[in-house]
């Protein structure tokens, strides 16, 4: 039985009680995710007795989301999560599907602070279904006082770490976000960082300030090269201003190494990005050894991932350089991608359509699995191969 209207509300009638928020939420548009129809009820009266009646109601969960542009005319998106307790994979999601300028409040059933306080840094509001509903208009009132055109989430981020300087980090990073921007119409930013070789401008085939200013190079995709008076530094990255943050660094700098758990510890995904050169893997062995140390010391990095993307800048030369294995073996680890040798610009030019960048793409926005890794005993092979 429904107690408040129809699966579409749009009465506009006002009630004079609730005053601290009548005038500022009444006109919100809320969308409602959940399958489960007694949850709906209960959100739904909730809202209604606060005069937010611009509700519409849609049959869906979590694993059914995908990016639609209908997204963007609500001011809050309300998800059913039932049972879900992965925060970082959720944070993950709500920045791939949904406008980072719509409050999202999620629904569930994990009853843990610790959960609810993770989600509440990135600006996810999570509320238990049997005993916290009735703070949604609190949470639609924080939004209302919100200064126009800024958001209380946090997009994502994520980190593309070269292990050795002039390996290809920025364009496997730029073709990369070119793919993405054609799929998403969310606003995206790349960073490419003052470790970084700073040729955006080569990449991007347009002239790029190395001021630090921002850029609009695509129709979502704003490019910002980081001067070195302000590098590694992203305290404003929380502005709510983008869906996803790209930031590019060349690891192999001995400077950057005390970065590293700074700049891990603010991302969601981290690209570990390596050559068949000894040294880039030396370094990738270095990073992988340091997320493990501190993945002890904190469980919330068991949920970030860290990949391995093996790019090769020149030819492979089967005989003399390391193969897959031989790296694999010295890592612990698997390599997640290989992107072959571009023979040529014409088709540097076309590699962000190539099926590596998709794989790679599909990891960030889509759903592509990424096996979990055995690990392996390392031994030198690094020592087999003379320079």
């Amino acid at each position: 039985m429904q107690l408040f209207g129809s699966k579409k509300d749009n009465d506009t009638s006002k009630s004079a009680s609730q005053e601290f928020v009548v005038g500022r939420i009444s006109g919100f548009q809320v969308a409602i995710l959940s399958k489960r129809s007694e949850l709906i009820e209960n959100i739904r009266s909730v809202l209604f007795l606060y005069n937010v009646l611009g509700m519409e109601i849609f049959p869906l969960e979590l694993s059914d989301l995908k990016e639609a542009p209908h997204w963007n005319k609500y001011d809050a998106i309300i998800l059913d999560i039932k049972d879900q307790d992965n925060a970082e994979i959720l944070s993950e999601n709500i920045n791939r599907f949904f406008p980072i300028q719509a409050s999202t409040i999620l629904i569930g059933s994990h009853d843990s602070i610790k959960f609810s306080e993770f989600l509440l840094k990135k600006g996810i509001h999570f509320l238990l279904e049997n005993s916290q509903l009735e703070k949604i208009p609190d949470i639609l009132h924080s939004r209302s006082i919100t200064p126009p055109g800024s958001s209380q989430r946090v997009g994502s981020v994520i980190a593309f770490l070269g292990c050795k300087g002039g390996i290809g980090t920025s364009s496997l990073v730029v073709h990369t976000l070119k793919n993405i921007s054609s799929l998403t119409n969310y606003p995206l930013l790349y960073i490419q960082g003052a470790t970084a070789s700073p040729n955006a401008d080569f990449l991007f085939e347009m002239p790029i300030p190395q001021d630090g200013s921002l850029v609009d190079v695509e129709l979502s995709l704003q490019v910002k090269v980081e001067p070195s008076d302000t590098a590694w530094k992203y305290d404003n990255l929380n502005s709510g201003q983008f869906n996803i943050t790209v930031i590019d660094q060349n690891m192999g700098l001995a400077s950057s190494f005390k970065h590293f758990e700074e700049i891990i510890t603010l991302s969601n995904i981290v690209f570990i990005v390596i050559n068949r050169d000894p040294f880039s893997i030396k370094t990738a062995k270095k990073m992988l050894d340091e997320i493990s140390r501190l993945t002890t010391q904190n469980t919330d990095f068991q949920n970030k991932r860290f990949l391995v993307c093996l790019n090769e800048d020149v030819p492979y030369d089967k005989k003399n350089a390391l193969q897959d294995s031989d790296i694999e073996e010295f890592l612990g680890r698997n390599i997640d991608f290989t992107r072959k040798f571009i023979p040529s610009l014409d088709k540097f030019k076309k590699a962000h359509s190539s099926k590596e960048i998709k794989e790679i793409a599909s990891t960030i926005i889509g759903n592509k699995k990424i096996e979990t890794n055995k690990q392996k005993s390392p031994f030198s092979i690094l020592k087999k191969k003379k320079d």
